[in-house]
């Protein structure tokens, strides 16, 4: 885990995500990118710019730059000083260094144009639990873990504790979920404590909650495996009630094993675990 990447914009609260993601730097010794998406200026243009003259045009461009950098340079600011705070190495392009170390990159377009792409070549994205406080929250969430093709750390808002000390790991038996263990291995093998929580039963066509353990014993991780009954509760609620009680600080998750499209019209693990949890969640789809 030596690349690790902060998407970030204007409505993003960064304060906590960039705590979480340079604890991890320092903890694996990576390095730490800051990615912001500013606007384009152009698209402050009204559609088809009906009504406006060249010059209205021009000034909305102007005005639209220069608010963008500022939000960009505040953002920056605050970034390093958290950095600075958590005592990361500051890295300017073309430096090396072998301790965890930042760095920070401004980019325009839309969420869309950058984060699922840029994120490809890290080991792990951080992002913040989609909120409606945060407008551009859920974009950044969905494009990471729909375009990435890696792992993802989701951190709620307002989590200030410790994130790795003990993972719970929600095994179904899917590829999704077995996408997530590989991910996390590097996390798993720095554990205090890891459980494996299986509810139910998930067929004999997968491998169960005693086979994950065993091919996490090959990777010198000792897990703990747990059988759950979710009972009148959905499978969602079952693991976040189990997450707590056994005091899990980290859950480890196969991202919508079901249709993106299912899980937001009937429901589901994924769509349950995204919204109520309040552990940071390291997810792979």
């Amino acid at each position: 885990m030596k690349s690790i990447l902060l998407p970030l914009t204007a409505h993003i609260q960064a304060a906590p995500l960039t705590k979480v993601a340079s604890n991890l730097a320092l903890q694996f010794r990576s390095s730490l990118t800051g990615l912001f998406i500013r606007p384009d200026p152009r698209s402050a243009i009204p559609f088809m710019g009906e009504g406006l003259t060249a010059d209205m045009i021009q000034t909305l461009c102007d005005n639209a730059e220069k608010q963008g950098k500022q939000e960009a340079d505040k953002a920056e600011s605050e970034f390093r000083a958290t950095i600075d705070k958590q005592g990361l190495k500051w890295l300017a392009e073309g430096d090396a260094s072998d301790s965890a170390k930042a760095s920070w990159t401004v980019l325009t377009g839309e969420v869309s144009d950058h984060v699922g792409r840029r994120a490809r070549t890290a080991d792990i994205a951080v992002c913040l639990q989609p909120d409606s406080d945060s407008p551009d929250s859920e974009d950044i969430f969905h494009d990471l873990i729909f375009r990435s093709g890696r792992s993802v750390l989701m951190v709620p808002g307002s989590f200030d504790g410790t994130v790795g000390k003990h993972l719970m790991i929600a095994w179904n038996g899917r590829a999704e979920g077995a996408r997530a263990v590989a991910g996390a291995l590097p996390m798993l093998r720095d554990a205090q404590k890891v459980t494996i929580v299986q509810v139910g039963d998930i067929g004999e066509d997968r491998p169960c909650a005693g086979a994950i353990a065993h091919y996490l014993a090959e990777h010198a991780v000792k897990a703990e495996t747990k059988h759950a009954d979710a009972g009148s509760s959905s499978v969602g609620e079952c693991l976040l009630e189990t997450a707590d009680t056994i005091g899990a600080d980290t859950i480890v998750l196969g991202a919508y094993s079901h249709s993106r499209w299912r899980e937001m019209v009937l429901g589901g693990v994924t769509k349950h675990i995204t919204a109520k949890s309040q552990l940071p969640v390291f997810m792979s789809h």
